[in-house]
């Protein structure tokens, strides 16, 4: 057979079919590649997406734990679910003794000039949830409703004129004869059993003021622990994703510094 005679007859079948067997499979293993790229693409952005929200919680309630009165830290809720706390709105110090009543209250310079309405005065008040957890219904020992004031606040306030009639009695002294001045209202965060986080506010009886934080929450135990004593929180926050679980620990140091 002449080499034209060659070069003209194509393709045999068998060869049509190896052919468009190896570009199946070439096909096959290329969708294959393409559809695990995507997969790994979307489970990447799902889980930076998860990791941007949770480290948004947990920076929220790290922030706002800064600014909470340490005794009135408490952790509560079935598997310890929430953790609940009354933010400060100043502190300050005061002169002579609050237990029989000569205290004078120096005004924090935030504070003078301005009008301190619809806040609690408290020196070295009670701690646990038994406390607080009808606040601000109901106030702890050495917490006391602080006169509304119309006129602006002075540099100083004497023991009379801080409180209203019948004057409240103190059994102790302040650290470094220091008060703090406290929101009339409660802020907890807390995670249901659908894997919700919410930021609640407590004014009168129930936690009516409600925003939603985070979803896809692994209903656990997520605020572990609270030591009254170090005033240190405890949490582990778990999220599911579709690569599995996706656990952030972490420690919050509750102390406020004015």
């Amino acid at each position: 057979m002449t080499n034209s005679a060659i070069k003209s007859r194509g393709f045999t079948l068998i060869e049509l079919v190896i052919v468009m067997v190896l570009i199946g499979i070439s096909s096959v293993i290329s969708m294959r590649f393409i559809s695990d790229m995507a997969h790994s693409q979307v489970s990447t952005a799902e889980r930076s997406q998860a990791l941007a929200g949770a480290r948004f919680a947990m920076e929220r309630i790290k922030r706002e734990l800064s600014q909470a009165y340490s005794p009135s830290v408490y952790v509560s809720g079935s598997n310890n679910s929430c953790v609940s706390f009354v933010p400060v709105l100043a502190s300050g110090r005061y002169r002579d003794r609050v237990t029989d009543k000569s205290a004078s209250f120096i005004i924090p310079l935030v504070q003078q000039g301005n009008s301190i309405e619809g806040v609690t005065l408290a020196v070295r008040a009670d701690s646990g949830e038994t406390v607080w957890q009808d606040y601000p219904q109901t106030l702890p020992t050495n917490a006391v409703e602080f006169k509304d004031q119309v006129a602006p606040a002075p540099a100083s306030l004497s023991f009379a004129n801080a409180f209203k009639n019948p004057l409240p009695s103190f059994d102790r002294e302040g650290l470094g004869n220091r008060y703090v001045l406290l929101q009339r209202y409660q802020v907890r965060f807390c995670l249901n059993n659908d894997g919700e986080l919410w930021r609640e506010k407590k004014e009168d009886a129930d936690w009516s003021d409600k925003a939603l934080m985070l979803t896809n929450v692994i209903p656990n135990k997520l605020f572990t622990d609270y030591d009254e004593s170090l005033q240190l929180l405890v949490l582990s926050l778990s999220l599911q994703t579709k690569d599995g679980e996706l656990v952030l620990p972490s420690q919050i140091q509750v102390i406020y510094e004015p």
